[in-house]
């Protein structure tokens, strides 16, 4: 292609339209309906090809996941491709416009109504307008249970000219509205540039080709073709933003958002880089070939060399962290990671398979492995052996039967939430590693001390699981928004009723009289912390409330007015 031609945006358009063909052609469908001519067929072709080349430049789907994932045909409400990435727990839904003239600018209403459409996924609202979403209904429901789930609204088109200032504006406010206790909504925008550089390489992963600087770089030549060395940490963090997650698609772990792991990898390349090298684990690919460059001869300090095809299959989370230390400000000039590059050239059939499953199934440390060196565990453990239960809280430990006894997470869970700090409760249900981290200090050491009494914590269990099938029952049988309030208010909701009978448990045993009451408080403040919700907080995702603490203590306070006023 000419200069003049990538600067043409008519010219661009019908390339990359012919590029859809390519890809598409044995893949999506046109069905001729209500006097359609080719013409008609052609552009609602090329619409939802541009649908599903989105999802290949922003998702981990491949050609057939992509155009799978397309749901335009009348009633799918404004949404045009839905796809569920569940190993990097995000829900993509896309609206595609292929403008046949450039020149035109997308109409405000075009937006709103993908906008609402997005809104009831969302909110688990399905009815006759969102009916060809419904198969993926599923899918979804299982992804927004989850309080790190995110959602990817991709628009989709081929107008030169920008978004209007109506549809920033409307963007803009339903994105502050959404994401207002908690990112759960980012937006991208799919225009001609991003649908020429995906047309052109198909960003699959197996199409991924870079060059690497190594310093202090080895060879290994047998049995199979390998290098290894140091690489900048920035040039990691640009391979990540040149081709998104589709740089592990391979990888079994990704880039997990939140944990203790990822928190530590981005404290080291902020306040210690000229250790990270040395505390970090490293990242290890694969490829097809590499070749080293003529540059720098045949010195090992450093050394240029050009890889096709290249999968991370270990180290997401380094580079994941890495990536948002340098969103956060850090610079990652002096930070340096060990890289690990093996060729497949060579190798036998299932190698590339094998090398990966080897290397994300080591057992590294997790916090439940320190937790497992505090002598209290093994105190309570005796404890509760004592009283004929069996308490787990090694990894690897076979749980018990629910009757028979109970394990570390619920053990954590329960005493969280009958600590009376709300605080604690948050974490239980965000981020239950963090309580782990450190069992030489809190929060780990108000949970578990030396006054923690073994069938006191059996009691708080018992208490937790008879909540928690409470709102399971719930949420099998409601809908929407109730449904969502139902999962994700469940730490909270365990709060609120151990602040009833925190007494009750101190001696008594969960008899039927307690149980029943228990069950009876968890319904009731379901219902009032649903009411509140939708009083107080009617636009906002459910999930991002009960990550919040700020908005759990509002209702919560709430709750302790109507309560007090009720008696």
């Amino acid at each position: 292609m000419s200069e003049n031609d990538s600067s043409n945006p008519h010219i661009v358009a019908d390339q990359i339209g012919g590029r859809l063909h390519q890809i598409f052609d044995d893949l999506i469908t046109i069905e001729k309906k209500g006097g359609m001519d080719d013409a008609a067929c052609e552009q609602r072709f090329l619409s939802q090809s541009l649908a599903a080349l989105s999802l290949l430049h922003y998702s981990d789907s491949n050609v057939s996941d992509a155009a799978a994932a397309i749901t335009d045909g009348g009633k799918d409400d404004g949404i045009d491709a839905v796809y569920v990435s569940e190993a990097h727990k995000k829900l993509f839904l896309v609206q595609s416009k292929w403008l046949k003239n450039t020149n035109k600018g997308i109409p405000l209403d075009e937006f709103t109504r993908f906008r609402d459409g997005v809104k009831r996924v969302v909110n688990l609202a399905w009815d006759e307008r969102n009916s060809n979403l419904h198969p993926h209904r599923e899918k979804i429901e299982r992804l927004l249970r989850d309080i790190d789930a995110e959602v990817i609204m991709v628009f989709a088109h081929t107008s030169e000219q920008d978004l209007s200032e109506d549809i920033e504006r409307a963007w803009t406010e339903y994105l502050d509205e959404q994401n207002k206790y908690g990112e759960l909504v980012k937006p991208e925008v799919f225009s001609l540039k991003e649908a020429r550089e995906t047309a052109r390489s198909r960003t699959r992963p197996e199409d991924i080709g870079l060059s690497v600087m190594l310093r202090n770089w080895g060879l290994i030549a047998e049995p199979y073709r390998a290098v290894y060395g140091s690489v900048s940490a920035q040039d990691l963090v640009a391979w990540l933003r040149d081709n998104g997650d589709k740089l592990f698609a391979e990888n079994l772990r990704f880039g997990i958002e939140k944990s203790e792991v990822n928190d530590g990898i981005r404290t080291t390349a902020t306040d210690d880089p000229q250790n990270f090298w040395y505390f970090n684990n490293g990242v290890t690919a694969i490829c097809d070939e590499f070749a080293k460059q003529a540059v720098g001869g045949s010195t090992t300090d450093s050394g240029v060399f050009d890889v096709k095809k290249i999968s991370v299959i270990n180290g997401a989370q380094t580079i994941s962290s890495l990536f948002k230390a340098q969103s956060n400000g850090a610079t990652l000039e002096n930070v340096f990671v060990h890289l690990r590059l093996i060729s497949l050239a060579g190798t036998p059939e299932n190698f590339a398979v094998d090398v990966t499953t080897a290397n994300n199934t080591q057992n590294d440390l997790s916090p439940m492995d320190f937790v497992a060196a505090d002598p209290n565990q093994d105190r309570i453990r005796r404890e509760a052996a004592q009283s004929g239960l069996i308490y787990t809280y090694r990894r690897g430990d076979q749980d018990p039967p629910k009757d028979a006894g109970f394990n570390l997470r619920e053990a954590t869970i329960a005493a969280a939430c009958a600590s009376g700090e709300l605080r604690l409760a948050v974490s239980a249900k965000r981020y239950i590693s963090g309580l782990w981290e450190n069992t030489k200090r809190e929060p780990y050491t108000r949970l578990f001390n030396e006054d923690t009494d073994a069938e006191w914590l059996w009691r708080a269990v018992q208490i937790e699981r008879i909540v928690d099938e409470v709102l399971e029952e719930k949420s099998k049988e409601l809908e929407g928004r109730e449904r969502l309030v139902a999962t994700h208010a469940n730490r909270f909701i365990l709060f609120r009723v151990f602040e009833e009978i925190k007494d009750d448990i101190k001696e008594n045993q969960v008899d039927e009289g307690l149980h029943t009451v228990v069950k009876d408080l968890t319904s009731e403040f379901f219902r009032i912390t649903f009411e509140l919700v939708e009083e107080r907080f009617p636009d906002a995702y459910p999930g991002n409330i009960f990550k919040n603490t700020e908005r759990q203590l509002e209702i919560s306070q709430a709750i302790q007015k109507i309560r007090s006023e009720e008696e």
